[in-house]
């Protein structure tokens, strides 16, 4: 009957409506908690960089007066190392504390996958997952984006070393990149509005990642505590960060026991670039 047939749209109709309320306040609840964290890790940041800069300097000293032979040297060794381990996080720290406020180049983003593969960081992942293969598939003539050449390149960097690890034995890490039209908003693990944009994709046949995990892989040390990633932790916290400075989105696909590909969306700009990018080191 008519009533019956009104009544049922007019519930998947409300259901829809409260999906859709409950999945932006999902969003919102994501972004703001990024966002404290990301104010947070600057104070963190400072205050642990003065404590380590003197735990790193009395060390060397240290080591500088005991003999090679001595079972000391040893455990001032081990000190070093957790020193530097304990850097890497800081500067990890206070790249989630700049942002906001990071230089906005006109960039080929063709230019930022290129200049990280010929990186030394780029080879250590090479030579820590000697099984994965690694494959590029880039557009010609991609259209330009505007951003931080250092951060699209550490964020490149972070994609591709997780995917990696996602992996055990043998499989395949690919980078892609391309542009695309949206004529409407595409919903996915962010909600993407329709517009012209570059694509960057990073993709694996890893072991996926599991549905409790899904929505928390962003926040800080989250991949390293609950899903045993090595790294400081911060990895996938920098993308997230860098993308939403970069007015972009972001989309996970994936299964488990299948792979992952993370779609990044970067916002097109009509700006040519003026001369080549300068390449600045990445921060480890």
């Amino acid at each position: 009957p008519i009533g019956f047939r009104g009544i049922s749209r007019d519930v998947t109709d409300r259901r829809r409506a409260e999906e859709e309320k409950r999945s932006l306040e999902d969003r919102l609840n994501r972004a703001e908690k990024m966002e404290v964290l990301g104010r947070l890790a600057g104070g963190v940041a400072h205050d642990l960089n003065n404590i380590l800069g003197a735990l790193s300097g009395y060390s060397e000293l240290l080591l500088m007066e005991i003999p090679e032979k001595q079972k000391a040297r040893g455990h001032v060794e081990k000190i070093m190392r957790s020193t530097e381990k304990g850097a890497a996080i800081i500067q990890d720290l206070l790249t989630l504390a700049r942002r906001g406020v990071t230089t906005s180049d006109v960039i080929n983003l063709n230019q930022v996958v290129s200049g990280f593969l010929k990186t030394p960081v780029f080879e250590n992942i090479r030579a820590n997952h000697p099984l994965v293969i690694f494959k590029t598939d880039c557009q010609e003539e991609l259209l330009n984006i505007k951003g931080s050449p250092v951060h699209l390149e550490k964020t490149l960097m972070n994609l591709v070393s997780n995917a990696a690890e996602s992996i055990a034995g043998n499989g395949e890490v690919t980078i892609q990149t391309e542009n695309r039209y949206l004529d409407s908003a595409v919903r996915g693990y962010d909600e993407v509005k329709e517009g012209d944009y570059v694509i960057l994709i990073v993709s694996d046949t890893g072991m996926g990642i599991p549905a409790e995990n899904r929505e928390k892989i962003f926040e800080p040390f989250y991949t390293r505590k609950t899903m045993g990633r090595s790294g400081t932790g911060l990895g996938l916290a920098i993308v997230w960060g860098t993308v939403k400075d970069l007015n972009g989105y972001i989309d996970v696909q994936t299964e488990v026991g299948a792979g992952t590909a993370f779609t990044l969306y970067f916002p097109v700009t009509r700006e040519e670039l003026i001369a080549p990018q300068q390449k600045e080191p990445i921060e480890r």
